[in-house]
């Protein structure tokens, strides 16, 4: 009797477990070196597969997930967005960010990069992209449930040709682009303009869109274009000259400060103003001679990065403060 007694505890115990078991994580069925796994009402949730690439199977709904691009430029002082126009539904017609789904053995970066050569033939932009975050509304892809992935980056400007999908590629300045763009390409738009805008205090960038050698007037216009704003240019150069990155170009030609003079456009505002009167000929030709012409040949001052401290300030997530 006692012995029975033991056994009947045991087997109790052993149901307990297994029902306990049962319980948290269903059922494991062995099946050669698979398992299937069954919840309480005997649905299936999941099952492993020995020699698949993905072994382990979830039988929940998946998402599609796709990368978007927002491409800024600088082009005749002006901020530049690209866009593309949508050859296939939905939204066929309207402009869009480039984008698109992306493939099984591809990082979100590399499908960004191949939507952008692949939509807009845009060449290779690899280390300007910079991952903005990712949008998830219920309701942002009318095909099924998406979720993008968003890039934002400042690059030199190239011309661009629509393919694929896409019907055309267009850069536009961002403040004449469509009101409406596809999907929640609006949302993203501003949340990316937003981004670059706060970057540009704490880190030197676009310095790439106006050469490796520039003139202080020059890079303010492209901050000016980023920002949306104006700035004052003594304190715009005080700033800059503050944050200990530019250095100055020498040029043995240029004895001084100055400005160089351009004797077309000078000519052609003098004799606008004067209607074309001979006296001020003599006037413009009395400037560019002699002494007169050696002060106005002088050129503005011109400036470069000096790669140590632009690479230690790019290194650093916060960098220095710059306020205008």
């Amino acid at each position: 009797m006692c012995n029975f007694y033991i056994i009947f505890v045991i087997l109790s115990d052993i149901w307990l477990i297994f029902a306990f078991e049962w319980y948290l994580d269903g059922i494991i069925l062995p099946a050669a070196h698979s398992y299937i796994i069954y919840s309480m009402d005997l649905k299936v949730t999941r099952k492993y597969v020995e020699g698949d690439d993905f072994p382990y199977h979830y039988m929940y709904p998946h998402m599609a997930v796709t990368t978007d691009c927002v491409i800024f430029s600088y082009y005749e002082e002006r901020l530049m967005l690209l866009l593309i126009r949508r050859g296939t539904e939905p939204f066929e017609g309207e402009w869009a960010l480039p984008g698109g789904y992306l493939l099984m053995d591809e990082t979100l970066k590399d499908g960004a990069i191949r939507e952008l050569e692949e939509e807009a033939r845009l060449s290779p932009v690899y280390s300007h992209l910079e991952e903005l975050g990712a949008f998830s509304k219920i309701d942002r892809d009318p095909r099924e449930r998406t979720i993008t992935v968003a890039f934002v980056a400042l690059v030199p400007y190239q011309p661009v040709q629509g393919a694929t999908d896409a019907k055309e590629a267009k850069w536009f300045p961002v403040d004449e682009k469509p009101e409406k763009l596809a999907f929640d390409h609006g949302d993203i738009f501003e949340k990316a303009l937003e981004y670059l805008r706060q970057q540009i205090f704490f880190k030197p960038i676009g310095f790439d869109l106006i050469g490796e050698e520039f003139t202080l007037p020059a890079l303010q216009k492209l901050y000016e274009a980023i920002l949306g704003r104006t700035f004052d240019r003594a304190n715009f150069q005080k700033k800059i000259r503050s944050m200990e990155i530019l250095e100055e170009v020498p040029d043995e030609k240029t004895s001084g400060r100055g400005v160089r003079f351009n004797s077309s456009p000078f000519s052609s505002s003098v004799n606008r103003r004067a209607g074309g009167k001979d006296e001020f000929k003599a006037l413009h030709s009395s400037l560019g001679s002699g002494d007169n012409k050696e002060y106005w040949s002088r050129k503005v001052k011109k400036y470069r990065l000096i790669p140590e401290k632009y690479r230690e300030i790019k290194e650093d997530e916060k960098g220095p403060k710059m306020e205008f």
